[in-house]
């Protein structure tokens, strides 16, 4: 990992995957993040920053909000909610019919930058839980309806990528899943599945999920990636 400060920009921090193929950029409130293949120079990689930097400059950067006692979270599985207690010393949380209960002990500073990752951390802790009892499901019943088979389903903690899927066919999903509505589950589910019969983006990979998504997968995958849940704001 390199940082780089620019002009324009600030604080850009450099990331070589070897899974990349083209450069990537994403804007966060402090800094932006560049992911690279690990073949490309420095120079290379700052001439890609300064061609894709209109477009990051043109970026609406969700601001990073703190969690408060009147903060409210929807998710697909649970809304999420603060509440103070005299009961408990530290903080703790509840996840059951729906919803996630995240008790703050009632003299505990809520502003402190410690509580504050506590609390992320619980919360994505559910996410994760969520994503463990809903993917597992939601995937044996499409690969049934498509006659696909898959070794294994794997829960990560990527912000970077939704799913991919191995050429073991373990398919591998981000908790952050939880965060999407439905109709983008759906789509990354049959988006990996695809990559089962087809391990490229190549034109029949998109035919092929075509047929899984009614003709709409470009459309799906474009929508997909203009939506910004709020919960966002809260955990990067």
């Amino acid at each position: 990992m390199i940082e780089y400060s620019d002009n324009d920009l600030g604080k850009v921090i450099i990331k070589k995957n070897n899974r990349a193929i083209h450069v990537t950029a994403r804007r966060k409130p402090d800094y932006t993040i560049i992911t690279v293949p690990p073949y490309l120079s420095r120079t290379q990689i700052i001439s890609a920053l300064e061609t894709l930097k209109p477009k990051l400059l043109s970026m609406n950067v969700i601001k990073k909000h703190s969690f408060t006692e009147s903060t409210i979270i929807e998710t697909f599985t649970f809304t999420a909610y603060i509440q103070r207690t005299k009961i408990f010393n530290t903080c703790c949380m509840s996840l059951k019919e729906n919803t996630l209960i995240i008790h703050v002990p009632e003299k505990m500073n809520l502003e402190d930058e410690k509580v504050q990752e506590t609390i992320k951390d619980m919360f994505i802790n559910a996410l994760r839980i969520e994503a463990k009892r809903v993917m597992p499901i939601k995937t044996s019943i499409f690969a049934k309806r498509f006659g696909l088979t898959y070794n294994q389903i794997k829960i990560n903690k990527s912000s970077s990528r939704w799913g991919s899927c191995s050429r073991k066919k373990d398919i591998n999903y981000s908790l952050y899943l939880m965060l999407l509505p439905e109709i983008y589950i759906d789509y990354i589910i049959c988006h990996e599945l695809a990559h089962i019969v087809e391990m490229n983006h190549s034109e029949k990979f998109w035919k092929l999920l075509d047929t899984y998504c009614n003709d709409e997968s470009k459309k799906l995958r474009t929508s997909l990636r203009k939506y910004k849940s709020p919960a966002m704001s809260y955990l990067f």
